[in-house]
């Protein structure tokens, strides 16, 4: 999913999780309403419905609420099984897509878990203020950084299919919300890597550290 950090930046987007679901509520598109045949989900008729009424109701849906709430809100559908985070009140459309009762309390869960990750990820880019940090200290942070950031999107994607993606859309974020611009954050992120994470599989501490280091090393080179 191509986020950059302005577009979700907490700071920048206000938004209140208490009022979500009646927002949300509100937001609800004419016509087909979201009531999956009876039956079971992998059934013809339900894969058909799905296809149809109910697809076409969810995609009216998800363009409403990135258009009431801004650009950030659309990560509210990216699930673990797409390579994002783990958005708890949400799955797929195969099993959360039910009834209007149902199904406009978990979208508002899952618009407000994403949210919440957002907003846990911004309080832990403040810990590392590499901004008022002298030249001396600047590549020792940003390698803890990248050690504390790698662990924490790898705790909470649980290691599943693709995590890495949004692993280094993490760092990414991170670099640019100190400073470096967006385009080569993304590169220097990508080399540091390498193409050494992979799905199902938890990095060892020795490939953080080492990663972390490169990447600490070709910020500072990149400065100079």
């Amino acid at each position: 999913m191509d986020l950059t950090w302005d577009e979700v930046d907490p700071r920048r987007h206000p938004f209140d999780s208490s009022s979500a679901l009646a927002v949300i509520s509100r937001l609800e598109p004419d016509g087909d309403r979201p009531t999956r045949p009876a039956g079971s989900v992998v059934s013809a008729p339900d894969l058909r419905w799905e296809g149809a009424e109910g697809g076409r109701w969810l995609g009216a849906m998800a363009e409403a609420i990135t258009a009431r709430f801004g650009r950030w809100a659309v990560g509210w559908q990216w699930t673990r099984v797409d390579g994002g985070p783990v958005v708890r009140g949400w799955c797929c459309s195969t099993h959360s897509l039910t009834t209007p009762a149902e199904t406009l309390p978990r979208i508002a869960d899952a618009l407000c878990d994403w949210r919440a990750w957002l907003e846990d990820l911004a309080e832990r880019f403040d810990r590392f203020p590499l901004g008022d940090l002298p030249d001396e200290e600047r590549e020792g942070a940003w390698e803890r950084a990248t050690v504390h950031l790698v662990t924490h999107v790898v705790a909470r994607v649980e290691a599943h299919d693709a995590w890495y993606d949004h692993c280094e859309q993490v760092l990414t974020w991170f670099l640019t919300r100190w400073g470096v611009p967006a385009d080569r954050a993304r590169t220097l992120v990508e080399e540091a890597i390498g193409g050494r994470f992979g799905s199902w599989v938890e990095p060892d501490g020795k490939l953080v550290q080492d990663v972390a280091e490169h990447l600490a090393v070709t910020i500072e080179i990149d400065r100079l």
